[in-house]
């Protein structure tokens, strides 16, 4: 999949400890799959897994790979509403003998390098200040409220969400980097 090795140490390097220990619960679970290829042609294979959850019953888990894509896919949707691949796409990275993981799967949101901000504290003192930013801020987080309220009824709602997310993310990041492009051309020629 990539240059990395597909261990417990690659995600503990780069994600915080609570998202880490996430991480690690899947890895630990992965010993109670039982993998078994159903079906594979050109590349794609299709799994079913079963995860044993006590002594005679199994949950069992369609999960699909894509060795050319370098994609797996679990029918528990715990990348796409989590983050993290679960057991049940690590049981059959395992079997397929996949020693890389791709970092499409390593989300920087989770990451120890990922500033985070906490700045929306409001004070007497600054509020003339942060008013405009104040108000925008407090709209958004009665927005998302309402939104993760609605959208937590289900893991598929869940994962639509999160896609959505991050599909803002990158159209923010590209915007900003953008303007900083622009701003910066505008500081080389002597414009304020």
């Amino acid at each position: 999949m990539c240059n990395q090795i597909f261990n417990g140490a690659q995600f503990q390097y780069v994600y915080t400890h609570q998202k880490f220990r996430e991480v690690q619960a899947q890895f630990k679970g992965k010993a109670n799959c039982i993998t078994r290829l159903t079906n594979s042609s050109l590349g794609y294979s299709v799994y079913e897994v079963g995860e044993q959850v006590s002594n005679s019953i199994f949950n069992k888990f369609v999960v699909t790979y894509d060795s050319v894509a370098a994609e797996v896919k679990c029918q528990c949707l715990l990348f796409e509403s989590r983050g993290i691949l679960c057991r049940h796409a690590r049981s059959v990275l395992s079997f397929e003998q996949v020693s890389h993981v791709s970092p499409r799967y390593i989300l920087e949101r989770w990451s120890k390098k990922v500033k985070r901000r906490h700045t929306h504290i409001k004070s007497s003192h600054d509020e003339p200040l942060l008013e405009p930013r104040s108000k925008r801020f407090d709209q958004l987080v009665f927005c998302s409220q309402n939104i993760c309220e609605f959208t937590s009824e289900s893991e598929e709602l869940t994962a639509i969400l999160h896609r959505a997310y991050d599909n803002v993310m990158v159209e923010m990041e590209s915007l900003k980097v953008k303007r900083k492009g622009t701003s910066s051309r505008r500081c080389q020629l002597g414009i304020h």
